[in-house]
């Protein structure tokens, strides 16, 4: 009894079977590069992404330390990291501190320092508003 093939069409079979095989495996080899590369990509975008950031950081420390100076607190001594031509307050013990621009400190009065709180104060609400 015959089932109608014979050893050629089995060899073709067989040849067919193995092409279909080779040519899953290249699909599925392709789809596992293109995924290591996708992720490759994506690890880079991180990377620059992270140094951007840290430059930016970089940028805006010189930046701060420029626009600062270390002074002594006259009230109680401590010592402040405070930005030039501005007024900071001692972290210690409240006082206002003056800063000019060429990094020379003086405490304000009592009563400049409540103005300074009323006018910051005054600034915040209406940017709240």
């Amino acid at each position: 009894m015959g089932f109608g093939f014979d050893i050629g069409d089995l060899i073709d079979i067989g040849l067919q079977v193995a092409r279909s095989v080779e040519a899953r495996d290249e699909r599925l080899a392709s789809q596992a590069r293109a995924e290591a590369a996708r992720k490759e990509a994506e690890q880079q975008r991180h990377r620059a992404a992270a140094e951007a950031k840290a430059l930016e950081n970089r940028k805006l420390a010189e930046k701060i330390a420029a626009e600062s100076v270390a002074v002594s607190c006259q009230s109680c001594g401590a010592r402040l990291a405070c930005r030039k031509n501005s007024i900071s307050f001692c972290a210690y013990c409240g006082s206002a501190i003056r800063v000019t621009a060429e990094g020379k400190a003086s405490v304000l009065s009592p009563e400049a320092r409540k103005a300074v709180i009323d006018r910051a104060r005054a600034e915040h609400e209406k940017n709240n508003q």
